[in-house]
């Protein structure tokens, strides 16, 4: 097929918006019970709506939760944890209530617990007793008190009832887990001003004849060590995460003292921005199976905890969460280079894994493979002599060609958290930029989870520093390789890598354009309107403490100095975020409209931190692509929105030739 030759940008694609949005679903909490697979899925098409599904062999695919339950906890905001099964049962958070229901087989669920004000998340179920114990966050709506989390016990029978604290004091619980005998529960605990990747500890209680909790120990963490995902085995030993060594690596205590079970230089931890999260999974033959990430590379391997023979597994996929284990090997949320995040089980014999049966995928929609653009894991210089790593992901089309002698505009994509990581694998979204004709890069700056605990923690006291260099430094080196136009680069980003961006915009002049999503324009107001799990998050990032901010958040917050950016920025705002409150958006806007900068603004309606509609989502596209187009005098063979931007007529003249 002879291709057509046409200015990078402008090339005309499948891969839409209403394609990225709305048939793309969303995966999370995979766990197995009962001899069926459990999945949270996120549905963009019915309004966001998240519902438990359930997979069993010779039954196929199934609704657990009906149209009138969306399932979802805002504990901590971020949410995680929202359903737990066992058996052939599932207890679960419906979102319009934050109540906990019961449902067995295909009975219609039972609320078996509500109390006005408190939020659940993150379950484990007795093995002796019929209650679940949960992590608890009580809101006080007339306060202006900090929300108070603690551990509370749930019974399943008797009818609705208000739940008990079980455990409280600390500022924050996650992933409390009965020992297989009912005997004992462990617990993670951390306190702020720390994150629980930076200082957790593990802890272990033992439940006495009343179902109390008794004597509690201190097992491993705290002290600058943070845990990750304890999860007991079949003969009563606990495995965990802990980054001691300076990566995260699997220990177990087994009773006595703790121990390494497989040191080696590469992450099995992940941050825990939700609750549930999981990288591995201990099989009733103690048999561990984990996905681990060596050198910006995800991998798999299983570990024989009787004999501590390790192997690595061969499996084709590029990225792996939410690990589980089945029967037979594991099921885990899997994403290949060529194919959407799908629901996977992947049976695993004599170390190596069979072939996989997929359960379902993000989309049914078949791409072209000639439509792909696979990702290629980068490793940058940069100034001190140190690295950037990113993934990027040249222009790809079967159809088009760029035009000889040009290189593509570049979209340079900066993660959220800062503690988070980009995407490996086929992502539609990355694919609607490069079937377009824009390069894309994303980047995994410093500060960025699955590189070991000195390059995460070296961002700390320089936040809106060190990833705008490390940003610059990865798309100037794309330029010098020649492959990213240097006078046409964009810079997109939500959240903290919204804060990036209008740091990249406001104190560097790199970029054409930039794209801020629910982006953080004021640190002093996001100190003083974010939720509890972050409120002590920003004084580590920016090396402050308590009473000593004002000097670094006002050389910091792009707000206060909007004068100095001097390219066009598109803002997308939730206007019922609590993380990001949308007046940091409004604020923003304002300054550049005063400034004869050109700006454009949405905010939606009934959308948080993270949008969820699908028609929402699907404007973000199309309007962040026309706002470029007129920015850089593109002119895409499709149509857009007419985005309405403040002072068009200030857009740069030598970009629209």
């Amino acid at each position: 097929m002879t291709k057509k030759i046409a200015p990078y940008g402008t090339w005309t694609s499948p891969i839409t918006a209403e394609l990225v949005s709305g048939q793309s679903l969303r995966f999370d909490l995979v766990q197995y019970a009962g001899g069926t697979v459990y999945w949270l899925e996120t549905r963009p098409a019915e309004k966001g709506r998240s519902v438990v599904v359930g997979h069993r062999d010779g039954e196929g695919t199934f609704d657990v939760t009906s149209k009138r339950f969306s399932v979802r906890s805002r504990v901590h905001e971020y949410g995680g944890g929202s359903f737990l099964a066992w058996d052939d049962e599932v207890a679960f958070v419906n979102d319009e209530d934050q109540a906990v229901y019961h449902v067995k087989g295909r009975s219609e669920p039972k609320r078996v617990a509500r109390e006005p004000g408190v939020r659940f998340a993150d379950f484990t179920k007795d093995p002796k007793r019929a209650r679940l114990l949960a992590v608890g966050e009580e809101h006080d709506e007339a306060s202006s008190e900090a929300p108070q989390n603690m551990l509370v016990e749930i019974p399943l029978e008797g009818g609705e009832t208000e739940p008990e604290p079980l455990l409280a004091g600390r500022d924050f619980y996650a992933a409390p887990r009965f020992s297989p005998d009912g005997g004992y529960l462990c617990w993670m605990e951390w306190d702020l001003p720390w994150m629980p990747w930076e200082d957790s500890r593990l802890m272990v209680g033992a439940i006495g004849a009343d179902g109390g909790m008794e004597k509690m120990t201190p097992i491993a963490g705290g002290d600058g060590t943070a845990v990750f995902q304890p999860q007991w085995g079949p003969d009563g030993s606990l495995y965990f995460s802990l980054d001691a060594s300076g990566w995260g690596n699997l220990h177990c205590w087994n009773g006595v003292d703790v121990r390494p079970v497989l040191p080696m230089a590469a992450e099995f931890s992940r941050p825990m921005w939700g609750l549930g999260t999981s990288s591995f999974a201990v099989a009733p033959d103690n048999r561990i199976t984990a996905s681990f990430i060596d050198a910006g590379i995800f991998k798999l391997g299983q570990l024989d905890a009787a004999d501590g023979e390790f192997r690595e597994i061969e499996h084709g996929f590029r990225q792996f969460d939410s690990v589980c284990a089945t029967d037979d090997g594991l099921a885990v949320v899997a994403t290949t280079d060529l194919s959407a995040p799908a629901i996977v089980r992947v049976p695993i014999r004599d170390g190596q894994a069979r072939a996989p049966a997929v359960l379902r995928r993000a989309t049914e929609t078949e791409v072209d493979p000639n439509m792909v653009s696979v990702g290629r894991h980068i490793s940058v210089p940069r100034a001190d002599g140190g690295e950037v790593h990113a993934i990027y992901y040249a222009p790809a089309n079967a159809a088009f060609s760029g035009e000889p002698g040009t290189a593509p505009p570049l979209i340079a994509a900066a993660h959220g958290g800062p503690t988070g990581m980009a995407d490996r694998g086929l992502k539609l979204k990355i694919q609607y930029w490069t079937s377009r004709g824009f390069a894309y890069v994303d980047v995994d700056y410093r500060g960025s989870a699955g590189y070991g605990t000195a390059y995460r923690d070296a961002l700390n006291g320089h936040w809106g520093l060190m990833d705008v260099d490390d940003v610059i430094a990865t798309t100037q080196w794309l330029v010098g390789e020649g492959l990213a136009d240097g006078a046409r680069l964009m810079i997109s980003g939500g959240s903290a890598g919204g804060f990036t961006v209008l740091c990249a915009l406001t104190f560097h002049n790199v970029f054409a354009a930039g794209a801020s999503y629910y982006g953080i324009g004021d640190l002093q107001k996001l100190l003083d309107l974010t939720h509890k799990f972050e409120s002590g998050y920003i004084y580590n990032l920016t090396g402050t403490a308590p009473g000593e901010t004002q000097a670094v958040f006002a050389s910091r917050s792009p707000l206060f100095h909007a004068e100095r950016i001097s390219s066009p920025v598109i803002f997308f705002q939730g206007l019922e975020d609590k993380v990001v409150p949308p007046g940091q958006a409004r604020a923003m806007v304002s300054a550049l409209k005063d400034n004869g900068i050109p700006v454009a603004y949405f905010g939606f309606e009934g959308e948080g931190h993270g949008f969820r509609l699908a028609k929402n989502i699907a404007a973000t596209f199309n309007s962040e692509y026309a706002f470029y187009a007129a920015v850089l005098g593109l002119e895409p063979q499709e149509d857009l929105p007419d985005v309405l931007i403040a002072n068009r007529e200030n857009i740069a003249s030598e970009l629209r030739k």
